[in-house]
């Protein structure tokens, strides 16, 4: 992917997944009642701003420099990102839970929302040429596996004590 359309193209693909993540978590804190869980929804949302900012540089550096800046604080990290993250089966969790079945609804969709990132992000890290490119798009994947992290322990911990981790 060089600093032309594709890479446009997929940094613009990139900023849509970032601002629909942060208006889901914007929307999804109307739905739950639990203070645990209302902090990590805006916890996610301020993280969807924070990537969101840093694809809007990446645009303004394609743009103005003809190629990806680097990413301040950004080392590659040991994340195997051939590896394929798995949401949980809704329906088997949802007979568990009772009374926390809006939170865990809100959870399953947004490990799904993570999901979709990260293999978006692992895509193109793979189909970069770029190195920076391909740091920036590892950069957003680890970042949303370290999102589905968070959203899966949460989930285990209701699905297995009906509390938060």
């Amino acid at each position: 992917m060089a600093a032309d359309g594709k890479a446009m193209d997929a940094l613009s693909q990139a900023l849509k997944l970032e601002q629909d993540g942060y208006a889901f978590y914007h929307r999804a804190l109307e739905r739950v009642q639990d203070a645990t869980c209302r902090e990590m929804l805006i916890s996610l949302a301020e993280d969807e701003k924070v990537h969101e900012a840093m694809i809007a540089r990446q645009m303004q550096a394609l743009r103005e420099e003809g190629g990806f800046v680097v990413v301040p604080g950004a080392v590659p990290g040991d994340a195997d990102l051939s590896a394929r993250l798995f949401p949980p089966d809704p329906a088997r969790a949802s007979k568990k839970v009772g009374s926390l079945s809006t939170e865990l609804e809100v959870i399953q969709m947004a490990l799904e929302i993570e999901v979709d990132s990260y293999d978006y992000y692992r895509q193109a890290s793979e189909a970069s040429d770029d190195p920076e490119g391909r740091l920036v798009f590892r950069w957003l994947a680890e970042a949303e596996q370290t999102h589905f992290n968070l959203l899966m322990s949460n989930y285990e911990a209701i699905n297995q004590r009906a509390t938060w981790a």
